[in-house]
């Protein structure tokens, strides 16, 4: 398991901390390291998801600001799983040739595998994190599951029969 500490250490410099801070206030800072480290899952994994962003328009605003850092967002894609630079567009910018991009939800064929491997690389799924992924919160909310059940079933080799990657912090 990667833990939040291993992400601050592999990828998380003090000055970014300190933009982060200051970006984000009013926020706690507690909040803010829980946006960033969900962040840092999905950034970690992002080399194996295709299509649409699987987390939450707070988790997108953090990446927003990191992106405009260049050097130090450079510096991120090049020590993330994969080690390549990872491209953002806004939906509104694709809107122009895909009319859908801002309403389109993240289906379970490609949605279910992300958050299969965020259990297996990062643990379960905490209460103060899972609303920072959509998909989990509306299979929570269809299935009438709790926490513990999502996070059981994501575990399961019916969630997890395809498309995961296991991955370190830093490569």
């Amino acid at each position: 398991m990667i833990t939040n500490e291993q992400l601050h250490e592999a990828f998380l410099s003090p000055q970014m901390k300190y933009y982060f801070y200051k970006k984000l206030a009013p926020l706690s800072y507690k909040d803010i390291d829980v946006r960033v480290e969900e962040l840092l899952k999905y950034l970690n994994m992002a080399v194996h998801c295709n299509g649409d962003l699987p987390v939450a328009k707070d988790l997108d605003e953090v990446w927003h600001y990191w992106i405009l850092e260049t050097a130090e967002y450079g510096r991120l894609c090049a020590k993330l799983h994969g080690g390549i630079f990872l491209h953002h567009s806004s939906n509104d910018y694709a809107e122009y040739t895909d009319p859908a991009a801002k309403t389109r939800k993240l289906d379970l064929q490609s949605g279910v595998p992300i958050l299969s491997s965020y259990v297996l690389n990062y643990g379960p799924f905490e209460q103060g994190r899972v609303q920072y992924w959509p998909l989990a919160v509306r299979l929570m909310a269809r299935l009438d599951w709790e926490i513990d059940d999502l996070n059981e079933w994501l575990a399961s080799p019916f969630a997890s029969a395809e498309g995961q990657a296991t991955m370190m912090p830093g490569r």
